[in-house]
C-alpha cells in the first residue's frame, strides 16, 4: 500500500539515491573503485549545477519545476561521467557543464514546454562532442551494484508498465551482441550475454534511460519499435561509416524517434513555427 501512494518520480529519486550510497559504501569497502570522496564531491556538483541553471530558467521562463526530475538527472550524471576528485579542475568542470547543459536542455530543446530529449545524455552527448571526452558510465562497471540495481528497475517498471519497449530493446542489443560473438559453443554465447547484460551499463541503461516517461513514446506498438531501434543502436557494433554510436546518442536518436511518432505534438509544433 505504501509503495503505490509514492510517486514514480520520487521512487525514481530514491532507487538512484541507494545506489549512488551503496556505490560509496563499497568504495570504502575497497570493492568499487571510485573514491568515495570523489563520488561524494560529484554529487554536490552535479546538484548544484542542476538546481542552479534549472532555477535560473524557470525563473526567466516564467516555468514550474519539479525538484524530483532535477535531482535525478543529477544523480543520473554522477552515475555515468566519471567521478572527479576536488582538485582537478578539468573533470570538476567537464561534470559541472554536463550537468548545465541536462538542465538547459528542458527549456532550450522543448515543444509545448515537454523537453524532446533525456536531459541527462543530452548533457552529457554535448559536452563529449565538444571537448572529445567520452562519457565512462562507470556504474556498469561493477556488477555488485547489479542486485540493487534490478531489485529498483523491476519496482519502477511495475509502475511504468513498460516491459513490452524493455524486453525489445534486450532483445535487440543482446541479439547483436550474440551475433557478433563467438557461436562455436554454449559457453562462448553465454560469455558474449554476459559480457553485455551483466559487465556493461546495459541495466542501468535499460531500466533507468530508456524507460524516462516523458522522452518515451505512447502506444505499445511505438514503445516496442522504440525499444528496438535504441537496442539496435545502442549495441557496440552498430555505426555509420567511421561513427559508433554511443549509448546517449543511441538514446537521443530513440527521443527524436519519440517526437515525430507523436503525430498531434508534430501538428502543433508545425502550427507554432508557421
Amino acid at each position: 500500500m505504501l509503495f503505490r501512494r509514492v510517486l514514480t518520480y520520487r521512487l525514481t529519486l530514491y532507487y538512484l539515491a541507494a545506489i549512488l550510497l551503496a556505490a560509496m559504501v563499497l568504495a570504502m569497502s575497497g570493492f568499487v573503485r571510485q573514491p568515495w570522496i570523489n563520488l561524494a564531491f560529484s554529487t554536490a556538483v552535479a546538484l548544484a549545477m542542476c538546481w542552479g541553471v534549472n532555477w535560473a530558467f524557470a525563473r526567466v521562463c516564467g516555468a514550474g519545476s519539479n525538484w524530483e526530475s532535477v535531482c535525478i538527472s543529477a544523480l543520473i550524471i554522477v552515475l555515468i561521467v566519471t567521478p572527479s576528485a576536488p582538485n582537478d579542475l578539468a573533470a570538476a568542470g567537464f561534470l559541472a557543464l554536463v550537468s548545465a547543459w541536462a538542465m538547459a536542455s528542458k527549456y532550450i530543446v522543448a515543444v509545448d514546454k515537454r523537453h524532446l530529449f533525456n536531459p541527462a545524455a543530452f548533457g552529457a552527448a554535448l559536452m563529449s562532442l565538444a571537448f572529445h571526452r567520452p562519457v565512462s558510465w562507470w556504474v556498469g562497471d561493477y556488477a555488485i551494484l547489479l542486485p540493487l540495481l534490478a531489485l529498483g528497475g523491476v519496482l519502477i517498471l511495475s509502475r511504468l508498465r513498460y516491459f513490452e519497449m524493455l524486453a525489445s530493446f534486450a532483445v535487440v542489443a543482446l541479439g547483436l551482441a550474440v551475433a557478433h560473438g563467438n557461436l562455436s559453443s554454449f559457453a562462448d554465447v553465454m560469455n558474449s550475454l554476459s559480457r553485455m547484460g551483466i559487465h556493461s551499463m546495459f541495466g542501468f541503461f535499460g531500466l533507468v534511460m530508456l524507460t524516462e516517461p516523458r522522452t518515451a513514446p505512447l502506444g505499445r506498438w511505438r514503445q516496442i519499435v522504440y525499444g528496438a531501434l535504441v537496442g539496435l543502436l545502442f549495441s557496440p557494433f552498430t555505426h555509420i561509416g567511421s561513427y559508433y554510436f554511443t549509448p546517449e546518442m543511441a538514446l537521443l536518436c530513440g527521443n527524436l524517434f519519440t517526437f515525430f511518432s507523436n503525430k498531434r505534438r508534430i501538428r502543433r509544433w508545425t502550427e507554432a513555427l508557421a
